[in-house]
């Protein structure tokens, strides 16, 4: 079954807590979080305050997403905070290995992402290192879907099958609907990162999963 990762951010800022306790009980593998600095995306979300906040409202396993310009300067907070899954755009940094290495080293599993424009081959080097690779199906920072990038998320999953990594996970982010579930599906993604459609679904957060989860069947 296609796993479903609610992006907090989709969320009501000034209702956080409710947000997550609205989760309970549903079919979530991974809680996701957005940590932007404005600087590598345009937003400012939150820091790793509101991570350990978090870790501390629910025990689901916490995938956070760094789209900040200088990872390293936040694995050892998001550690210390109860991150669970770090994922690291390759963009960011000449040191990817090595702060996957870091994460590893501290009971921690690493993933790395790329950007639309961003081409395989940056990400290929690490694989071996990641249980996660984070396809951006939109710019960071934006919910404009682009649909070209299937063909890259297809050749992805082709790329781990022939190295015989069938345990790493790909995740689709940005701009993920029911409508586009299914398509994400058989292109190769086995998650599923949504915001909106989440947490401003009718019936809730718990019946937007399964909504999730229906179609890409």
């Amino acid at each position: 079954m296609t796993q479903i990762l609610p992006a907090l951010l989709g969320a009501d800022p000034l209702a956080l807590g409710e947000a997550v306790d609205a989760l309970r009980g549903a079919p979530v593998d991974y809680l996701h979080l957005d940590v932007m600095d404005g600087s590598f995306v345009p937003d400012i979300s939150y820091g790793t305050r509101t991570v350990a906040a978090v870790r501390r409202r629910t025990d689901l396993p916490l995938d956070v997403h760094l789209q900040v310009a200088r990872p390293e300067d936040h694995i050892g907070p998001l550690i210390e905070a109860g991150a669970d899954l770090v994922t690291v755009h390759v963009e960011t940094t000449p040191h990817v290995s090595r702060l996957l290495r870091t994460l590893d080293q501290a009971g921690r599993r690493g993933g790395a992402a790329l950007n639309p424009g961003t081409p395989l081959a940056q990400v290929e080097e690490v694989l071996e290192q990641v249980v996660q690779v984070t396809v951006m199906t939109s710019s960071p920072g934006t919910s404009d879907f682009m649909p070209h990038v299937l063909d890259k998320i297809t050749r992805l999953r082709a790329l781990l099958d022939r190295r015989g990594l069938h345990d790493v996970a790909i995740a689709a982010d940005g701009g993920v609907t029911a409508a586009r579930a299914e398509a994400l599906r058989e292109a190769g993604a086995d998650r599923l990162i949504a915001g909106s459609a989440v947490f401003q679904a009718d019936g809730g957060p718990r019946a937007g999963v399964e909504a999730l989860q229906r179609a890409a069947r």
